[in-house]
């Protein structure tokens, strides 16, 4: 059986809060899977569910389940 290469993802959350009343979250996430195919995916969410969700689907992706 061979050795999977060796691969490297990054995943970037920049997280603030809005001036609303209550103040509302809002994050921006950068991520790849693969940091030598150049490719990376920018996404805006604007709750902790879907940040927490962002995250998990990149981690599916870079494990392949």
């Amino acid at each position: 059986m061979a050795t999977p290469a060796e691969r490297t993802g990054v995943l970037v959350v920049r997280i603030w809060t809005t001036e609303d009343e209550p103040p509302q979250i809002r994050a921006r996430i950068t991520r790849t899977i693969d940091v030598t195919a150049g490719e990376q995916v920018v996404s805006v969410v604007g709750s902790t569910e879907d940040v927490e969700e962002t995250v998990r689907s990149w981690l599916k992706a870079f494990d392949g389940s």
